[in-house]
């Protein structure tokens, strides 16, 4: 068996990061994986050396190709025994994007969730689909070490989000949380780290939440990262942190959340999404809702006539304010272990293995 993987792994992204732990994942398990990049940059972002490597291996006799593309860029090849789209999807259904027909020229569909899997099944997808989780090393987080520390996280508990700075992330929810839960006084912190470079806007958009909320003249100033971070200084600083908070209204998974578990940070989450599969720590209750504001993504995708799933305002409060006491009261490491050892469960090897395995199944 030879794999031609096709995906955006040289881009950066959340979505680059998936291909890339995918293809070491496949390559763990020992299947003979061939990486083939298409990006949407001009200038290609730092990858593993591992999958440089296999880049440089011929696809010739590749007899599986999976594509982790858009659908729409799907192609079927008779020249392969399987042919396999991968496919992450954040809202209930899909149906005005027509991916489902591209999906359906498809042998197989991988999805990372069970969410994703329903979503797919009621736009119409019709052929196989199996959920492959995302994955990640491990044992390279637990071993890590703290090098970089954030003075302002020093000494307080915090909490930590993770994500771009766009409408379905729900960041205004965890603002409004946050801030009419803690007060001032109590030693508890927001750290947010985004990918969006315009730090000024970040704190523009936290200030008008604040505002809105009208509960004090001062409140906490939120920690921000904008931008990128090396990997070691990256898993440094999320060791300062205590629980990850992800009020998404959908995910076809969240690798950060699994980042954050590696390192035994429990997860508070919106119930309904991706993350239900796999995260260890508070599901809050959600409620359907159709798509609005998601003016970033493509023509069709997450409009009204689709649904997200809208967390509970005051559950995502008590949710916080408990891992807050747990840790007050010294409770708070039992979740944690639960956290890493759920973490172990998403190793490469392990999601290695179940992609071989469902590669081998005809």
């Amino acid at each position: 068996m030879k794999v031609l993987y096709i995906g955006h792994y040289k881009d950066g992204t959340g979505w680059g990061n998936a291909a890339v732990n995918n293809i070491l994942a496949l390559h763990k398990a020992g299947v003979d994986v061939i990486p083939r990049a298409v990006t949407y940059n001009n200038q290609d972002s730092d990858y593993p050396e591992t999958i440089k490597k296999l880049e440089l291996r011929s696809s010739y006799g590749c007899d599986i190709c999976i594509q982790h593309v858009l659908p729409h860029l799907y192609n079927y090849s008779s020249k392969y025994k399987k042919n396999i789209g991968y496919l992450a999807t954040e809202t209930t259904s899909f149906k005005d994007t027509g991916w489902q027909h591209h999906c359906n020229i498809m042998d197989q569909i991988w999805v990372p969730s069970s969410a994703s899997k329903a979503s797919c099944r009621l736009s119409g997808v019709k052929c196989d689909i199996r959920v492959v989780p995302h994955s990640l090393d491990i044992q390279s987080y637990i071993l890590s070490q703290s090098d970089k520390q954030i003075q302002e996280l020093q000494g307080t508990f915090n909490f930590v989000f993770i994500g771009e700075f766009i409408e379905r992330k729900n960041i205004q929810a965890l603002l409004k949380a946050f801030h009419s839960e803690f007060d001032t006084m109590e030693p508890v912190n927001l750290f947010i780290k985004t990918s969006r470079k315009d730090l000024a806007y970040v704190d523009n958009y936290c200030e008008q939440v604040k505002m809105g909320l009208k509960l004090r003249k001062n409140y906490k100033k939120e920690i921000v990262i904008s931008g990128r971070l090396e990997q070691q200084d990256y898993m440094s600083v999320l060791r300062q942190c205590h629980a990850f908070v992800m009020p998404s209204r959908g995910e076809g998974f969240c690798i950060p959340a699994l980042e954050s578990m590696a390192l035994g940070l429990p997860v508070i989450s919106t119930l309904n999404t991706g993350l239900d599969d796999f995260a260890s720590g508070v599901k809050v209750e959600s409620h359907k809702t159709p798509c609005f504001g998601a003016v970033d993504t493509l023509p069709h995708l997450d409009s009204a006539n689709s649904e997200w799933y809208e967390i509970n305002y005051n559950q995502l409060k008590f949710a916080m304010r408990s891992l807050y006491m747990k840790h007050i009261c010294g409770e708070l490491q039992e979740q944690s272990d639960q956290a890493v050892n759920k973490a172990k469960q998403y190793d490469h090897i392990v999601i290695g293995q179940k992609m071989k395995e469902i590669l081998n199944d005809n």
